[in-house]
């Protein structure tokens, strides 16, 4: 077609192309095609269309196209200025939110293409729409996993663990490569990895034979000497790994280096005073050290790899099966729901585990220490592992001495000692079992024992049952999940309240006590009557407790993105609150001189403009006497954060991820203030 010509000046010939043209675009069901006129209104409305947007033909024809655009977009004259580009070049292409009928969002790839007659005067516009919500959703859940794994990788201290490309330049760098070869990532990445080699490794080549045996074998493991920046040598354990892609090319290195030097030096001391027949005999134990620490170097990464991905492939499946089955009964969507949140879940405890246990290696675990009844602690701590055990069909019992009295000590990490020895025990114990806590006073001392009758430890295990990754079982085929890294945290955490933890069993299947000591104080005043439920490192609420209400409140949501803000949104006005939202710092402000909410909810972490900086602006325009509360929303969940967090203005501080009714609980608080 040439020009947009009526049908009565058509020939027959060209009356039926152009029909069977219409029932071609009518019948496409992926793609909503359709036309406009000169100023946006709706002229055609093919199938694809009413599917995806929820519109029937005579219910859009003849309106505005903006009526498919959210809120923020319309506010910024998007769909106007989509128009103009096209007008002026013809073609306009982008991706973006768009609205249902139903009011739901999905992301969508738009071209819109401007439609000229033979005289090139524009008859109108043709817009072709594609919902690519599930690829979004595919790429950000991969995007947020490869992030989560990157800040691990990135913060683990002990080992330097950086990738080389193919020809071996380094292309990452984490933080324990720069503690243990002294270079910062701007100072090495792109230089050639030789440079950590001594000079007659590097004349002999063996850096070259290092990366040609990887690449044919797949793996090369070695120990050798190294050198740091400062020109020092160290004795290192060397694992460099192939990576290859999908065809099968070689697309470089991952390369892990552990720091032996303290090692090696002991081994050398006391060598020298051995006889030949004891220095065979150390050579041995050595090497089968070095063995055992290598293999659980590759069980750890083999299971953080599995740990990781086991949840997310549960949230990602059933995601699927909701999206893409015609049609799920309820009882199916309960289960999907249920599957994903405690997967979810899964994933959060895992990850606080990790960042707990490099708080306390790195020295940077702080202690809010106070005067506690471990009584209280003790029954919160059973009352919130109290559940899981009924699940399971495991009784679960506790003999708590009340004078005992107090101790000095930081109330959530004791808590989370004793949560981590209850949920230990429970999930090593089978139904039909028990599992007993008790508390009694030993000299000076208060002890807190708890028993279980299920798995039991074997003798040879006891001695590494608090080491840091390290399962009785770590095969492929285990019966339990997990890092291994629940025990080792505790033993940490007790040993920096000035106690020590003990495990004893008389075999597998036998059952397990684990013996907490802590030293005691003397005090007459009564235990205080506070407590706090729920287990320190996860989330929780109780889902049967009454929330409160919203009704009326104005609430500022300011999130760069955009799943994050409609989830806030939403469960902000389901309980009467009346949202506005902002996709960006610069966004609120502007919002904020057109009228004032009752509350601000902020992420912290946004380009541009951050959540600290949009509050100092926020709070230099204000007077002091109508300052408007302010809840801060980050993955950064440190301590200094929280402190960065007040300074700059904020009154809340919630880390993610957060549980909705805990959202709910503090944005109901903050609007009493007001």
């Amino acid at each position: 077609m040439t020009g947009l010509t009526p049908n009565a000046q058509l020939t027959p010939a060209l009356q039926r192309s152009e029909e069977r043209f219409r029932l071609l675009v009518d019948g496409v069901k992926d793609y909503a095609i359709f036309m406009l006129d000169t100023t946006g209104h709706v002229v055609t409305w093919n199938a694809g269309a009413e599917l995806i947007k929820g519109y029937r033909r005579d219910e859009i024809v003849g309106e505005h196209f903006s009526k498919f655009y959210p809120p923020e977009t319309l506010q910024r004259g998007i769909p106007d200025e989509e128009l103009r580009i096209a007008k002026a070049e013809g073609r306009f292409e982008d991706e973006g939110w768009r609205l249902r009928k139903d009011g739901s969002r999905f992301w969508a790839n738009v071209i819109i293409t401007a439609l000229v007659d033979d005289k090139g005067e524009l008859q109108g516009f043709a817009e072709v729409t594609r919902d690519l919500t599930h690829r979004r959703e595919w790429e950000e859940s991969m995007r947020q996993s490869e992030e989560r794994f990157r800040l691990l990788v990135e913060g683990v201290r002990d080992y330097a663990i950086f990738m080389l490309d193919a020809n071996g330049h380094v292309l990452t760098w984490n933080t324990g490569a720069e503690r243990i070869k002294g270079y910062a990532a701007r100072e090495i990445i792109g230089q050639h990895f030789s440079k950590f080699y001594p000079e007659d490794a590097i004349e002999s080549r063996w850096p070259e034979h290092e990366l040609a045996v990887a690449a044919e074998t797949g793996q090369f493991v070695d120990e050798g000497w190294r050198i740091r920046k400062d020109g020092s040598r160290f004795w290192a354990n060397v694992t460099i790994t192939a990576l290859r892609d999908e065809a099968g090319r070689l697309r470089g290195f991952a390369k892990l280096t552990r720091d032996l030097s303290e090692r090696k030096r002991a081994e050398a001391l006391e060598l020298s005073g051995l006889r030949r027949e004891e220095m065979l005999e150390a050579e041995r134990v050595a090497r089968l050290e070095a063995q055992r620490t290598a293999r659980m170097k590759d069980e750890f990464l083999a299971t953080l790899s599995h740990e990781l991905r086991t949840p997310l492939n549960a949230i990602l499946g059933w995601t699927q099966i909701l999206r893409y089955k015609g049609t799920v009964e309820p009882d199916e969507i309960q289960r999907a729901l249920e599957v994903i949140d405690r997967n979810a879940r899964a994933q959060v405890q895992l990850i606080d585990d990790l960042l707990d246990l490099s708080r306390i290696i790195s020295g940077r675990i702080r202690l809010d220490v106070q005067q506690i009844s471990v009584v209280e602690s003790l029954r919160a701590a059973v009352d919130s592992a109290e559940p899981a055990a009924i699940n399971k069909g495991i009784r679960l019992e506790s003999v708590l001495d009340p004078r005992v009295g107090k101790i000095s000590g930081d109330p959530s990490r004791l808590q989370q000692i004793f949560w981590n020895l209850l949920s230990n025990a429970i999930k090593f114990t089978p139904k039909g079992g028990k599992v007993q806590v008790a508390l009694q006073r030993v000299n000076s001392h208060l002890e807190v024992s708890v028993s279980d009758t299920g798995a039991g430890i074997p003798a040879s295990f006891l001695p590494h049952v608090f080491e840091r990754f390290t399962q009785k079982d770590s095969s492929s085929s285990r019966q339990y999940s997990g890092l291994g890294l629940g025990l080792a945290i505790t033993k940490q955490l007790v040993e920096l309240h000035g106690g020590s933890v003990e495990a004893r069993s008389a075999g597998e299947g036998q059952g397990s006590t684990f013996v907490v000591n802590l030293p005691s104080i003397v005090l007459q005043s009564e235990p205080s009557p506070g407590l706090n439920r729920a287990h320190p490192t996860q989330a929780s609420s109780d889902v049967d407790a009454p929330l409160p209400s919203l009704y009326g409140v104005r609430v500022l949501v300011v999130d760069d993105e955009p799943d994050a803000l409609e989830l806030i949104r939403r469960v902000l006005q389901e309980r009467g609150a009346v949202p506005a939202t902002a996709a960006s710092g610069q966004e609120a402000l502007r919002a904020l001189e057109e009228s004032t909410p009752d509350v601000i909810v902020s992420d912290i972490g946004m380009p541009m403009m951050d959540g600290f900086e949009f509050m100092r602006r926020v709070r230099e325009r204000e007077p002091m006497h109508t300052r408007v509360p302010a809840l801060a929303l980050t993955a950064f969940a440190r301590p200094d954060d929280r402190k960065r967090a007040v300074l700059s203005g904020f009154q809340s501080y919630l880390a993610k991820p957060f549980d909705m009714a805990e959202l709910v609980i503090v944005v109901a608080g903050l609007a009493r203030r007001t």
